[in-house]
Parts: structure tokens; sequence; C-alpha cells
């Protein structure tokens, strides 16, 4: 059995948020990142070198588990750039693709699509590479991926 597709038995715990996965996320301090990606991201390369080191795959759209995951920790408020996106290649930007996802992320969010930070494909990859965690979804929007930034929590 894969535990993977186990829903998480809590109360107050999204169903897309698997228990590896809120695992992943109780271990993550204030200014640790995450990232997640859609399903044609090279989750398992990149994972290597994440402190993790595998992927952690879940179902939904990245935007849903954005949302679901806001509701476990908040953003980095010391961050200008706590939601980080996959920017367009130049020939997706010179042929005006749209991209559904971005809107979608800011808005799982709560921000504006300008609040996000777009940052070049492979420079994408060096930061992921740099993440506590990297979430795999089955997202097969074009760029739904996203780079988040824990913020502190309270008392």
């Amino acid at each position: 059995i894969c535990v993977n597709l186990l829903r998480m038995p809590l109360i107050g715990v999204p169903d897309s948020i698997t228990p590896e996965l809120l695992f992943a996320l109780a271990r993550m301090g204030h200014g640790d990142k995450l990232v997640i990606a859609d399903a044609n991201f090279p989750s398992d390369s990149i994972a290597l070198e994440t402190a993790v080191g595998v992927p952690v795959r879940v179902h939904g759209t990245t935007s849903n588990i954005l949302k679901d995951i806001l509701q476990l920790l908040p953003l980095d408020k010391y961050d200008p750039y706590p939601v980080k996106v996959m920017d367009r290649v130049q020939s997706d930007k010179d042929k005006a693709f749209e991209v559904p996802a971005y809107n979608l992320i800011a808005e799982a969010s709560n921000l504006r699509p300008s609040d996000l930070s777009y940052v070049e494909r492979f420079e994408f990859y060096e930061q992921a590479k740099k993440t506590f965690v990297l979430v795999q979804t089955d997202d097969r929007s074009a760029y739904a991926n996203c780079i988040v930034s824990k913020g502190v929590i309270f008392q």
C-alpha cells in the first residue's frame, strides 16, 4: 500500500495533506522554504538536494495544495516575496502565453499576481534545490510551480 494515498485522520487537517507532508511541515522553521510543483516538474532530481531528500507526492492542484498548507502555517512576513513562481520562458512570453496558475497561486496565498516574484526557469530549479521539502502535485497546468517561505507562528 502506498502511504502517500492515505488521508489524514485528524480534525482540522485538510484531506490533501498526507502524513509525510504534515511531518515535513512540522519540521520546518521560520524562513524555511518549500516547493509546490506541478506534475511536469523534475521533482526526483531536484528533491535530492532538499532537506527531506525525496519528493512528497500529493493529489490536487498546486493552488489547492498551497491553500491547504497555508491553513497550517503562515507566509513569511519578513520576506518581501514569500511566494515565488516559475516565470514563463521567453518563447511563451513572445506569444503572450497565458498562465492561469499565477492567478490561482496568488489567490490561494491572498496576494495579488503583482505581489508574486517571477523567477527564471533555471534559477527556479536552483532555488528549489535549497528548499526544505519539495511537494509534487498531479497538476498538469503550465507553470504551476511555486516556492513558499514559512513565517513565524506567534502565540
